[in-house]
């Protein structure tokens, strides 16, 4: 029999008889000890706990911290709300928060791109079709009506300027350095990305640097100095791709990241490294892309817990989550039940770090979130997580395995003390020539079961057969390994 091994990614293969793993709502450990008891592990994906009562509705489409990290901007619907801080951090609680809406948008649903232009103290929004300032220093809101301002998608802030762009074009604005978010812009303050005829799609600072994603290809701009318009290109800095979701734009701890697209037509989540490039997309992630009709809604963003960085990348019209741990190289999926009781993408549909806590903003309801490993349900929500392994078969002469018993190794004696997850269970299933068997269900222990170990016995027999584990009861869900035993082979 072929090598097994219950810890993997998520990788669905084309052919799914090669492979067809998958894994929602964990992400791989690794341990370089040499000592560790299992090299690989699976962690369970961070939880949702309300952090504040927003008393707003709708999507939650982005967010800022200002300068300080007193002040924080999100807009939920059509709604631009502040964020302050109402009681600071003690040792023993978070800090809480005030929300309070300072201006209304025209749009109510869609990613926003939001950058204030820091001593000047001017928040600026785009949202695709208009631009909308916020002036911090006398609390006026207002739309800006600028006839240089036309469809802006992406900002940018680099020493003082705010520059922006105009979708479908080639052309990018500054505004004045320091701009006081009133005076009409001069129409001289552009410039267009025109080292190739592709239109500018997206765009970041990154060491003041003006990195400007197009169709095809990718320029970088830099400060050259000056009073008026006073970015040039950086010669001999051009890449050869281009981007194909405009809001899928972070910075790294490794470099930049994006859903990125070459004029050979293929798809893929790129990382800058220097004025260079590669794919940290892998076969399966490439196909998946392959089978949405629409990704170019995709949006992303970037955080760090517990030593992983995460790139995390949701596609609203194919309905799904995926993410890339930097730290492992590993890829998997994170879902949440809707209130229709089915799985759709995560929930989390956008992250800022404010107050020393992971706030995310919901996709549909308006309610900002903590994000930790500490808590164990999405929101109000029950937290799924499950891991479909490798296949067991025989390598030899592919004939019929019997399965004797799978062991799953959970942490133990972890249950809550009374209802729900008092006795939480794994549930098992499997899928084989006869396709899916029914579910199973064992203990992963109730308080105090220290010893206890989720196991199944007779499991019967198969050519080709993967095992599917799935856990949605509010306990830590860490799983340090599985195994199998197999008995004889038969035709």
């Amino acid at each position: 029999m072929s090598a097994w091994d219950f810890i993997g990614g998520a990788y669905e293969a084309a052919n799914p008889l090669q492979d067809d793993q998958d894994l929602v709502g964990w992400y791989v450990e690794t341990d370089r000890n040499p000592q560790a008891k299992s090299p690989v592990a699976l962690l369970g994906c961070p939880g949702l706990q309300e952090a504040v009562t927003s008393g707003f509705t709708g999507e939650v489409r982005g967010g800022h911290v200002m300068p300080g990290g007193t002040v924080a901007f999100l807009v939920i619907g059509t709604q631009v709300v502040k964020v302050t801080i109402a009681t600071p951090a003690t040792a023993t609680a978070y800090a809480t928060f005030t929300l309070t809406a300072v201006g209304t948008m025209a749009s109510s649903s869609g990613a926003v791109c939001m950058r204030d232009n820091g001593v000047a103290g001017v928040l600026v929004i785009v949202d695709g079709v208009s631009m909308y300032a916020y002036l911090t220093k006398t609390s006026v809101f207002r739309q800006v009506t600028d006839t240089n301002v036309i469809n802006p998608t992406r900002l940018m802030s680099v020493d003082g300027w705010i520059i922006f762009n105009s979708a479908g074009t080639q052309k990018f604005n500054t505004t004045p350095v320091y701009w006081n978010g009133t005076d009409p812009f001069d129409g001289t303050y552009f410039a267009l990305k025109d080292d190739a005829p592709d239109n500018l799609v997206t765009m970041i600072e990154d060491k003041r640097e003006l990195w400007l994603v197009g169709e095809k290809t990718t320029e970088v701009w830099f400060n050259q100095g000056g009073t008026t318009f006073a970015f040039g290109r950086l010669q001999g800095a051009m890449l050869q791709v281009g981007c194909i979701a405009a809001q899928t734009i972070v910075r790294t701890g490794h470099g930049l990241c994006w859903l990125g697209t070459s004029e050979r037509g293929d798809n893929y989540v790129v990382m800058t490294q220097g004025y260079d490039f590669k794919s940290i997309s892998n076969p399966a992630f490439s196909y998946a892309l392959t089978q949405y009709k629409v990704i170019s809604d995709a949006t992303a963003y970037v955080y760090t817990e517990e030593g992983h960085e995460f790139y995390v990348i949701n596609f609203p019209s194919a309905d799904v989550t995926w993410v890339y741990d930097f730290t492992t190289d590993f890829w998997h999926k994170r879902q949440s039940y809707g209130s229709d009781g089915l799985l759709h993408r995560s929930r989390a549909n956008c992250l800022i770090n404010f107050a020393g806590q992971r706030l995310v903003g919901d996709v549909s309801t308006g309610k900002i979130w903590r994000q930790s490993r500490q808590y164990f349900t999405d929101g109000d929500r029950a937290l799924y997580s499950m891991r479909r392994t490798p296949y067991v078969w025989d390598q030899g002469d592919r004939n019929r395995v019997r399965h004797v018993r799978l062991q799953v190794e959970f942490t133990p004696g972890v249950a809550q003390s009374t209802g729900q997850g008092a006795d939480p269970q794994v549930m098992l299933r499997w899928r084989d020539e006869n396709g899916w068997s029914n579910t199973y269900q064992a203990s992963i222990g109730k308080i105090g079961e220290t010893r206890n170990r989720a196991i199944f016995r007779r499991l019967g027999g198969a050519r080709n057969r993967v095992y599917e584990v799935s856990i949605t009861d509010p306990v830590s869900r860490d799983v340090v390994g599985g195994s199998i035993r197999v008995g004889g082979t038969g035709a």
